[in-house]
């Protein structure tokens, strides 16, 4: 079982996390950023919500577009959302496991 590091953003209106590979990683994948590397980054091309919209822990759901729209502006692409989560958020834990509860993701 492989561990992950959460990137936690502290939304306005919601909270959003991403689930990437390692820090290392991201850090590298900042420093010379492409669709690529993103690939190899992230755990899971999704972006999560904790039930309540704010916080970093706790039960995780699928972020609805429309939460993701309210931080982000309209017509942003999974990566690009994704791509701003890990230069604006901050690693918050490592994790073994990503224990999420399905729904309407974005992805």
């Amino acid at each position: 079982m492989s561990t992950v590091t959460k990137y936690f953003y502290k939304g306005e209106n919601t909270d959003l996390i991403v689930f990437a590979t390692s820090e290392e990683l991201v850090d590298e994948y900042l420093k010379n950023p492409s669709i690529g590397k993103l690939s190899e980054v992230v755990e899971i091309f999704e972006v999560f919500t904790p039930q309540d919209g704010r916080g970093a822990e706790g039960e995780l759901g699928a972020a609805s577009k429309a939460q993701v729209e309210n931080e982000f502006g309209k017509g942003k692409k999974i990566e690009e959302v994704i791509d701003l989560i890990l230069r604006n958020g901050k690693p918050n834990s490592t994790t073994s496991s990503l224990k999420t509860k399905g729904g309407n993701a974005y992805k």
